[in-house]
């Protein structure tokens, strides 16, 4: 038995990933602040630690439906949802085949791997409703990388970069393909928190139905370009990225300060790139590379949570440099 935020839940013989505490603690954060009852469907549930605490610890939270088919799976969750006096039922069916029309408007997807051949059957789930919201997790950080480039245009419908900027443009191609799915069904989006943490990218999205505001973010939609001079050497494949989203990773409503990583997160410059301080020396053979506090400072830019010696600024590459040499 282990104790995570306030629940109490039996973990032998299912899968738990204790280092993915921090991811869920996020999440609940920004659970309890979505201003509507929310009926929670935890599609693939596990141990249902994340959906027991989204309803012990968010009271907008009404009901939790469990989804597995592993027979101890099914268990262990009888066991924790009595034990944590969650209000819930288990399904127990695979979540691609658990139709359209249900009565859910806060589905959980967290797959092993890719968690896009989902992303389609859960919109169908909720779209006789005008709003619902999808919590996507994804933990095929590999592909979203670049490192299997060909299967994340396959995965995701987008073209990924193998560089420095591979976290955030991996975050934003995923969060690109779940919201270019709600388009196809008259549905905008609204990002309420995203981050990458220990190889795995997460988005919390709104949907609410809407073809004119679809129009009207579609300029969020678009590719990230790398300057041919940082790339010397490789084909015109490698210097861009996308599909994907370039629009904010939070919404300031849904932002607890007193988290690290959600402070790190709202405190960024909202630009959809950043720069890596070794990276740029290295290039540009800058011998002696100043602390990255140093540089920020000079250039009047930002850190980022997606590398500790990543940074973010609208300064071109010229002003980048100098400020490297100078700092």
């Amino acid at each position: 038995m282990i104790e995570e935020g306030k629940a109490r839940v039996e973990v032998e013989g299912v899968f738990y990933n204790p280092h993915m505490k921090q991811s869920r603690d996020l999440s609940v954060e920004v659970v309890k602040r979505i201003p509507e009852e929310l009926y929670v469907l935890d599609g693939f549930a596990a141990s249902g630690v994340r959906g027991i605490r989204y309803f012990l610890e968010a009271e907008n939270v009404k009901k939790v439906a469990f989804v597995d088919i592993n027979p101890r799976a099914i268990e262990i969750l009888k066991k924790n949802i009595e034990i944590n006096g969650v209000e819930g039922e288990i399904i127990k069916r695979p979540f691609e085949d658990l139709g359209t029309n249900l009565p859910y408007n806060f589905i959980e997807i967290d797959p092993f791997g890719s968690p896009a051949q989902f992303i389609y059957p859960a919109i169908l789930m909720a779209k006789h409703q005008k709003r619902f919201y999808l919590s996507v997790t994804a933990t095929d950080t590999a592909v979203l990388c670049g490192r299997h480039k060909e299967a994340c245009l396959r995965n995701y419908h987008a073209w990924p970069l193998h560089d420095w900027t591979c976290h955030e443009t991996g975050l934003r191609i995923l969060m690109g393909f779940v919201i270019r799915a709600g388009y196809v069904y008259d549905y905008w989006a609204e990002v309420l928190f995203s981050f990458y943490y220990r190889h795995q990218m997460k988005t919390i999205i709104k949907f609410e139905k809407g073809a004119q505001k679809i129009h009207d973010q579609l300029s969020h939609i678009g590719h990230i370009y790398r300057l041919p001079n940082l790339q010397k050497g490789v084909g015109i494949k490698e210097r861009w990225a996308g599909p994907l989203w370039l629009g904010p990773l939070f919404h300031k409503d849904y932002i607890n300060p007193e988290l690290k990583l959600m402070r790190e997160v709202s405190e960024e410059l909202p630009i959809p790139y950043h720069y890596h301080l070794h990276e740029i020396a290295k290039h540009y053979k800058i011998q002696e590379v100043p602390p990255i506090k140093k540089v920020i400072k000079r250039l009047g830019g930002t850190r980022t949570h997606f590398s500790p010696l990543g940074f973010k600024t609208d300064k071109k590459i010229e002003e980048i440099v100098q400020a490297i040499k100078e700092a």
